[in-house]
């Protein structure tokens, strides 16, 4: 076995990723702008969300915090497999991915607090294509 190093590198710059937008486009980007080049043998970590994100994996909160607060429980619902635990307003939920979390993984944090953020609907499938377009 080879000795090696590890370099961790947050990615400055990204912009606010939006449905349709072309990630792999924007990584590859936000790498030139640091300087950086990728090379075989490197990984590069992107979060569910920016996918999910850039996939349109969003549902829209309506205004009023009534409709906010039964549109997240829908939502949550529509993506729990198996429920956990309850604890008030939290559910602890896997997901038909086999993952366990927090309200089914279903996130309004970074979403501009006009929608919940979903995840990929196939992240296999997410990361294969991303790594395609970024090759």
């Amino acid at each position: 076995m080879t000795g090696g190093s590890l370099l961790v590198v947050p990615l400055a710059g990204m912009p606010e990723v939006r449905p349709g937008d072309d990630l792999a486009r924007l990584l590859l980007e936000a790498v030139g702008a640091a300087g950086l080049e990728l090379a075989e043998g490197d990984v590069l970590a992107v979060t569910s969300k920016v996918v999910a994100k850039a996939e349109g994996r969003l549902v829209p909160l309506p205004e009023d915090a009534a409709g906010r607060e039964r549109v997240r429980r829908e939502t949550v619902a529509a993506e729990t497999a198996r429920v956990v635990a309850r604890r008030g307003r939290l559910v602890i939920a896997e997901t038909r991915h086999g993952l366990v979390g927090a309200n089914a993984l279903v996130d309004a944090s970074n979403a501009g607090g006009e929608r919940l953020v979903l995840l990929p609907a196939d992240p296999d499938a997410s990361a294969a294509r991303l790594r395609r377009a970024v090759r």
